[in-house]
């Protein structure tokens, strides 16, 4: 792969906007995970699903502090992609405990994987704030898949709700990513190429076909 583009005024520009991006799509993520505690079947449950939700506020408060530092204005770099990160987020499910779950699996790990992905490509500073703010969730991550999988041994009818789910999180999140790459060239400016977007891409959707094989469910239609 290449190497790290130099940085610039422009590169650091394009920078804070795709942190800010990775930073608001994390205060989502603590929005919908606290919203789930209202689906939990049991309060042990719903106590659980509220302890990640207050790591996810975490997760957005420690990349947050790395964008106060490097953007002009900070409130305007976070909400930048907005229109399309709302596009995507408000299409999670909200209304049962195996979609929720669901999402949480396949839909919030996209964000874990970008920013994996991303800080492989950026300066060390950045790159350790966005290894802090997403490099914990896999506690997060094996309690949905377990949840998951729990609801749907139980009731052989919710693996078709799983597989709808699933199919709107890859579809959904694909229109995402082209709305924020037609509205901005930071992606591109931070990673060094279109060759470069193209390869996080093909990225994001091996490591979400691996989750679906995770989950049980070899391919959605």
């Amino acid at each position: 792969m290449t190497q790290i583009p130099p940085a610039g005024d422009r590169h650091t520009e394009a920078l804070a906007e795709v942190l800010g991006a990775l930073a608001y799509a994390l205060l989502r993520v603590f929005q919908l995970s606290a919203a789930a505690t209202a689906t939990a079947p049991s309060m042990a449950l719903a106590e659980a699903q509220a302890l990640f939700a207050a790591e996810e506020l975490e997760r957005y408060r420690a990349l947050r502090r790395r964008i106060d530092r490097i953007a002009a204005d900070t409130e305007w770099t976070l909400v930048r992609f907005r229109g399309p990160l709302d596009a995507f987020f408000d299409t999670a499910p909200t209304h049962d405990w195996l979609s929720v779950q669901v999402f949480q699996f396949l839909g919030d790990a996209i964000a874990a994987d970008f920013a994996g992905l991303l800080a492989l490509r950026i300066d060390a500073a950045s790159a350790e704030s966005v290894r802090e703010a997403l490099g914990s969730r896999a506690a997060h991550e094996a309690f949905a898949l377990e949840q998951a999988r729990a609801a749907m041994a139980e009731d052989p009818s919710a693996t078709g709700r799983a597989v709808k789910v699933a199919g709107t999180i890859v579809g959904t999140a694909l229109s995402t990513l082209r709305a924020a790459i037609l509205e901005s060239d930071a992606l591109g400016v931070v990673l060094g190429g279109e060759e470069e977007v193209k390869w996080l891409v093909m990225e994001l959707l091996a490591n979400h076909r691996e989750r679906l094989e995770r989950l049980g469910i070899e391919q959605v239609e």
